[in-house]
């Protein structure tokens, strides 16, 4: 049997200026983003977004480690 993985897709219309919205929505992801989700053995200090096209999002512990965490960390 052969399964297929579902597709979800969600759009969202902000009335802002892109800039506006960009900074909305990535400056404080680590407010929503579970701390749990943690792969490193120290909990995490923050969770940021590169701020560079094509760039990552990023867990850093409070020992200064950092882990990419997406969208392509290349682990």
């Amino acid at each position: 049997m052969t399964q297929t993985a579902a597709v979800v897709r969600k759009q969202v219309v902000v009335q802002a200026p892109i800039d506006r919205a960009s900074a909305v929505s990535t400056g404080r992801f680590g407010d929503f983003k579970p701390a749990e989700h943690n792969l490193l053995a120290t909990p995490i200090a923050e969770t940021l977004f590169e701020p560079r096209v094509g760039g990552n999002i990023v867990d850093r512990v409070v020992d200064g480690s950092e882990l990419p965490v997406g969208p392509d960390p290349g682990l």
